[in-house]
């Protein structure tokens, strides 16, 4: 996290330029902001006063370094954050691992492929596939409600957020000076998409997305017309509407995603392209394509909805697991497969597994169903291997929501007999002593964990908040806007500057000149940000 790029950039693509593979195989790490904007007012359930309109973030520990060889676009996370409240697994402190975690792939095997890309089609989807295979070759024409017919949406490009905002703020002399990326100064491909999101210019990433798709037919207009997949086309998809989320665009990319549903039909699968792949079996789109789209309705103010989609998905997995344990392959062929592979097979599973239980909880505290996030949590702490200091901890962050402070304490406690205080263990102190109305000790516990991770921008966040309600306004300003100096780059995240916003407002009615000067450095350092801010900033 002291990267001297954006943080958007490591939480994307993070890989090295120079090291590329022409095959889309690069790392794509955990993003769409692990950080979380709940209001304060969540956990201080007992206080009377008013509560200024001030975000509070929890601080986590790293997850561990995603495999370089791993799929380009098959790590993606999709952390759940849903509106402006965040990612709740990471507001528990839990660092959200994916499925590529668990297995170290260091060839591109065929078995490793097949291992990947295994998912059981439905009853429907299956008839379909066979019956493909077994009619003469180019006769089988399917049923259009069994083809997934995507296309783009959006008729113009997304222009400059930032730049516009410049322009009304600070005059159009100063918006003229800006220089970003767009989709035009990139080499049209993967190559320029990555350059695009490593440089944090998600919105001109977005537009070249679209010109990507026109080459499979599912560009502009496109919508509802058949056209043929790939597993390159559907990273394409994957990468445009994690971007899209990213931005908060949550209704066009709920519109966009609607013709793939839950990827079940045929067309997803390589069965059905026979003669491309030679009957290969499995997925054409990634699992985590999978979690994404099932997440979407979350974002989109549905979470009940995602629920239902989540435990068709873990439905699903857990059936291949059970394959596997019985000496099948996940979709329950009988086809042997070696002792080695059968066990990297279900560590693979297990951990996607594991990921979508995660999204779950998140689904489960969006709508207050903290009996179902407790049992969750309950049972990823008995699994072998469990991060059990972190997911005892993020148990009693549950615990605290719920205004449960004797609760939480125990859980906290049993988390810190695991190992040595660290970190984590001094945010759980500060965010009990939060609960308890003492600000002041939870600054302390913040302060001591800044001296262990000095760079933490969001524990700095979090000191900042304790010495508002503190009632030291501009000891808060002052830590805030000193993190943003010391990182600008790293610093100006959306979490912050809103919370910075606020407290401009408090202090002064003349706030709009400071939040002009955010603005420039948010010009300056950042290639795009969300519309929120913009208008927090000139609003």
């Amino acid at each position: 996290m002291t990267d001297q790029k954006p943080s958007s950039l490591n939480h994307y693509f993070g890989r090295d330029p120079e090291k590329e593979q022409t095959d889309f195989t690069k790392e794509l790490t955990d993003a769409t902001d692990k950080i979380s904007n709940i209001r304060l007012d969540n956990i201080d359930k007992n206080s009377q006063k008013q509560e200024p309109q001030v975000c509070r973030i929890f601080s986590e520990t790293s997850v561990e370094p995603k495999d370089p060889t791993a799929a380009f676009f098959d790590l993606i996370g999709n952390d759940g954050s849903k509106g402006s409240s965040g990612g709740i697994m990471s507001d528990l402190g839990l660092p959200v691992k994916t499925e590529e975690t668990y297995i170290p792939r260091m060839t591109t095997s065929a078995e490793a492929d097949r291992r990947r890309d295994a998912w059981i089609p439905i009853e429907k989807t299956r008839q379909a596939l066979i019956a493909n295979a077994t009619a003469p070759a180019g006769s089988y024409v399917p049923d259009s409600d069994l083809l997934t017919m995507p296309g783009v949406l959006l008729e113009e490009d997304l222009g400059d957020a930032i730049g516009e905002a410049v322009g009304i703020c600070l005059g159009e002399a100063e918006a003229a000076q800006r220089r970003s990326l767009t989709a035009s100064d990139v080499t049209q491909d993967e190559r320029g998409l990555r350059e695009l999101v490593q440089a944090g210019a998600y919105r001109a990433a977005i537009n070249l997305t679209s010109r990507l798709l026109s080459i499979y037919g599912q560009g502009r207009g496109r919508q509802g017309h058949s056209s043929k997949h790939s597993p390159h086309s559907f990273q394409l998809w994957f990468t445009r509407l994690a971007l899209l989320v990213k931005t908060k665009a949550y209704n066009i990319a709920q519109a966009e995603a609607q013709p793939f549903g839950q990827l079940e039909k045929p067309d997803v699968f390589y069965q059905f392209y026979p003669d491309m792949y030679g009957g290969r079996p499995g997925s054409m789109a990634s699992f985590s394509f999978r979690l994404l789209l099932a997440e979407l309705p979350m974002h989109c103010g549905k979470p009940k909805e995602s629920l239902t989609k989540l435990f068709s998905i873990l439905s699903t997995v857990r059936k291949m697991l059970g394959n596997l344990k019985h000496g099948l392959c996940e979709d329950g062929n009988p086809m042997e497969i070696g002792e080695m592979d059968k066990t990297d097979s279900i560590k693979l599973w297990s951990g996607r597994e594991a990921r979508v239980m995660h999204s779950i909880i998140n689904c489960a505290i969006s709508v207050k169903d903290y009996e179902l996030a407790m049992e969750l949590l309950g049972q990823l702490c008995e699994r072998d291997g469990a991060p059990k200091h972190a997911l005892l901890s993020a148990l009693g962050r549950l615990h605290l929501q719920m205004g449960n402070i004797p609760g939480a304490e125990v859980c906290f406690q049993e988390a810190s007999q695991l190992g040595p205080a660290g970190v984590r263990d001094m945010i759980d102190k500060g965010l009990l002593a939060i609960a308890q109305n003492n600000f002041d000790d939870a600054y302390v516990a913040f302060q001591q964990a800044s001296n262990l991770e000095p760079s933490n921008i969001m524990i700095l966040n979090n000191m900042g908040v304790c010495l508002l309600y503190g009632g030291h306004l501009k000891e808060a300003i002052a830590v805030l806007e000193s993190a943003i100096a010391s990182n600008p780059m790293h610093a100006l995240h959306e979490s912050l500057i809103l919370n910075l916003c606020t407290l401009y407002d408090m202090e002064s009615s003349k706030g709009i000149t400071k939040k002009f000067a955010l603005l420039r450095q948010i010009s300056k350092y950042s290639a795009d940000a969300p519309t929120a801010i913009l208008e927090k900033l000139y609003g």
